[in-house]
């Protein structure tokens, strides 16, 4: 066994209550379906290692609780993160109105925050629904010009684990660049 470095980054995890934001978690923490027990109270984080071209990162996910009895803490715990996954659920349409709300919130502690918006349970709607929610994310856009600057929009599915993997390599690839500019906090982990 040797110790190798690792860098650190802070991801945030946003979106309402019962999106399936702790599934997705659980789901890329074990590569495996893993039903989340219940609602996130308040925050929730996990770690878990991340291969991104060649360079080991530890990505200290937040989960941040949906429900509005929880919203009064989400500032204190996006400061800092490199990333942001905000996710909203296919087979309920009002989460997907919510997406300007998290986006703002996101905004409001890094305007450069790199963001992608995933729409979840792909498992649970019909193929013409995906069809459906792209054309109403190009119509946010063009209602709100700024969110030109988020980085995708996709579709994932922690049921089959459909995209899971991509969604935080592709977040990963967003914040490497800037991971050279900055100085990221470094632990060592051993590996055999």
């Amino acid at each position: 066994m040797y110790m190798l470095p690792r860098k650190i980054c802070k991801i945030t995890i946003a979106g309402d209550g019962g999106s399936g934001k702790s599934t997705m978690i659980a789901t890329k923490n074990t590569e495996n379906f893993k039903m989340a027990a219940g609602i996130t109270i308040g925050i929730d984080f996990a770690c878990f290692p991340m291969k991104i071209d060649n360079e080991s990162f530890t990505f200290l996910v937040f989960d941040l609780g949906g429900q509005k009895r929880f919203q009064f803490m989400h500032d204190a715990y996006i400061i800092g993160s490199k990333g942001a996954i905000i996710l909203y659920d296919l087979s309920r349409p009002s989460t997907f109105k919510s997406l300007p709300k998290w986006i703002s919130l996101m905004e409001s502690e890094d305007p450069s925050i790199p963001i992608i918006i995933a729409g979840s349970k792909k498992d649970l709607i019909q193929p013409e629904d995906l069809i459906h929610y792209s054309n109403k994310w190009k119509e946010m856009k063009e209602k709100f010009p700024k969110f030109e600057r988020i980085i995708d929009h996709v579709f994932i599915s922690s049921k089959d684990f459909q995209s899971v993997e991509q969604l935080f390599t592709y977040l990963g690839r967003a914040i490497i660049p800037d991971s050279r500019k900055i100085n990221l906090p470094t632990i060592s982990v051993c590996e055999n």
